[in-house]
């Protein structure tokens, strides 16, 4: 079966081959022209649920779609089936895959938030996260070994970090590796060819070094509260 980037990307070129706008395919579909431009830029994974109503705009075949080969075994099992029957076993593909594109995230690392840990990769026990309890962008999850930057990111909490190499904007909190000293999660600011680490938590001076001499390993990124 197809993966959600999968499915995205054959409705995308089906919908560009056929001259469908985004607002005509939103109107046969019963979506938000909003909604369908978040699935085609990769922002929104692929609403599994939807999976017959995209194959009969795009004039595909949902099995298609969801990437059961006509030749499968299923899918000869599948045309041999009554019109209700083939319903239960297509609730049962999409609800499988939709499982399948809800893949865990892993915690194998451990940050200071204080003094630096020894050694860029420090093993934690391994947990597994559910996608779907994560937010949207991260890559990792690591464990805040120190009480630096309390009250936001407490001591063995843990933190959801996406990877890239540079900061959005200076006062960022970001995992970082210091040559030669270890890990640690801190807020960011540039000066002058220098990098000054800054911790949340008062008792903590601010850490400077040499800008080579620190290696961004990704931004934090926080949970959004739910609205009451």
């Amino acid at each position: 079966m197809r993966t959600s980037k999968e499915i995205l990307e054959i409705i995308t070129n089906s919908r560009k081959e056929r001259n469908l706008s985004l607002s005509e395919l939103a109107r046969l579909t019963g979506l938000s022209k909003a909604a369908l431009s978040r699935y085609e830029n990769g922002s929104r994974e692929f609403p599994v649920n939807k999976t017959e109503e995209f194959a009969k705009a795009l004039n595909l075949d949902p099995r298609y779609l969801l990437g059961i080969e006509s030749n499968d075994d299923i899918s000869l099992v599948y045309d041999e089936l009554e019109s209700l029957r083939k319903k239960r076993v297509y609730n049962f593909a999409v609800s499988q895959l939709k499982e399948q594109n809800s893949k865990p995230i892993r915690s194998g690392r451990s940050t200071a938030a204080g003094a630096p840990i020894d050694g860029d990769y420090q093993d934690a026990q391994e947990e597994i996260v559910v996608r779907n309890e994560v937010p949207r962008g991260a890559d990792e999850v690591v464990t805040i070994a120190g009480d630096s930057m309390e009250p936001l990111l407490k001591k063995g909490s843990q933190a959801f970090v996406h990877y890239q190499p540079t900061p959005d904007t200076d006062g960022q909190i970001v995992i970082v590796t210091i040559k030669d000293i270890g890990v640690t999660c801190k807020k960011i600011y540039r000066e002058d060819g220098k990098i000054r680490l800054k911790s949340i938590n008062d008792k903590y001076e601010d850490m400077v070094y040499p800008a080579e001499d620190v290696r961004i390993i990704g931004k934090v990124i926080m949970k959004q509260k739910n609205k009451s």
